[in-house]
């Protein structure tokens, strides 16, 4: 009974200096209180769902019109794309790579550019294991969503300097 009591204490403890030094799970994005309005412009289906899921946890929302926003979110491309890095004997690919290009832009409700236009791209590479191609396409599908991740992390991580600036 006595460890127990200090086991929970422990943890209590840990848990409280976690909390007090700022560590927040993976997932969480903060945005800066200036950023409770977001305008999305151009982006596809697939990154717009990130932002949108982004924003959503921030307890932020997505604005219908640029004159609502804080900021607005210019994507000017955003392209993924996949190839073979290597191939068995047997001619199929064992290893593919997954490049991400980003182009955008920020600016705010007037249309004033906060910042230019930046370029980003994220690759990533995995290994094509032929006997579990469903297991293989899931994986694909996991690392191209960290990768949007990823990507939006960076787009606000931009807009929050910006904003310090």
């Amino acid at each position: 009974m006595r460890s127990m009591v200090i086991r929970n204490n422990v943890v209590l403890t840990l848990m409280l200096f976690l909390v007090a030094c700022g560590y927040h799970l993976r997932g969480s994005l903060e945005i800066p209180k200036q950023l409770k309005n977001v305008y999305v412009q151009g982006a596809s289906g697939t990154l717009y769902n990130e932002l949108k899921a982004a924003v959503k946890s921030a307890e932020s929302r997505i604005v219908s019109t640029p004159k609502q926003a804080d900021i607005v979110i210019n994507i000017l491309s955003d392209k993924m794309r996949r190839r073979a890095l290597s191939i068995s004997s047997g001619g199929k690919a064992n290893e593919f790579e997954l490049d991400y290009s980003l182009k955008y832009t920020l600016s705010d409700a007037e249309g004033k550019t906060l910042l230019k236009p930046q370029n980003m791209e994220i690759h990533r590479s995995y290994f094509n294991q032929q006997l579990n191609v469903l297991g293989k396409n899931n994986e694909e599908q996991v690392i191209r969503r960290e990768m949007y991740r990823q990507a939006v992390r960076s787009i606000f991580s931009q807009a929050r300097a910006v904003l310090k600036k």
